[in-house]
């Protein structure tokens, strides 16, 4: 019964671009653990909101009387992922992660990741997948786990194409404007 609920949450908007049906799930703040595998079936998805509705980086949500508590708790995408051929944007953000699946790279018309506020994922360690997607534009990596020097290996293996939003100030000016 718990899964028919979520799966009911799903919402998703469609329009015709370039002769092609554009559709977007958003599943923000929906306490999921994972995925739904409903989520698979739609061939043509081109976005998939899987964040937070709202962002809150001070104080910490911890520290907020019930803040985090419709939040999603995602661990670890599934290798399917690469199944979302079609896929234009992943918003990921304020979820657990700790690495992202080999099958990212598969994913050839990403242009939008959002994985700001993963604080335990290491984006350094996961640059050779983040290189193999060929039309990334906008990378968000505020508040994972990274320092200085991280940053800097980022900038320089990533390069100019793509724009890095590593600042409080710069995420929020971005956040909902996709």
């Amino acid at each position: 019964m718990k899964y028919y609920l979520i799966v009911s949450l799903i919402l998703f908007s469609c329009s015709e671009k370039n002769s092609r049906i554009e559709t977007k799930i958003d599943l923000s703040s929906r306490k999921l653990n994972s995925i739904p595998d409903s989520v698979f079936e739609y061939k043509n998805l081109t976005e998939l909101e899987l964040g937070a509705k709202e962002v809150i980086f001070y104080p910490p949500l911890s520290a907020l009387s019930g803040g985090d508590k419709d939040r999603n708790r995602i661990v670890e995408l599934p290798e399917r992922i690469s199944e979302l051929k079609y896929l234009k944007v992943l918003t990921l953000n304020s979820n657990e992660l700790k690495s992202l699946p080999n099958s990212l790279s598969n994913l050839q018309n990403l242009e939008i990741l959002d994985l700001a506020l993963n604080k335990n994922l290491n984006v350094v360690a996961e640059i050779p997948k983040l290189k193999s997607l060929p039309k990334l534009k906008v990378l968000k990596i505020v508040d994972t786990k990274l320092d200085k020097n991280d940053l800097e290996i980022i900038k320089k293996s990533l390069g100019t194409k793509i724009k890095l939003i590593y600042s409080v100030s710069d995420y929020m000016e971005s956040y909902g404007n996709e």
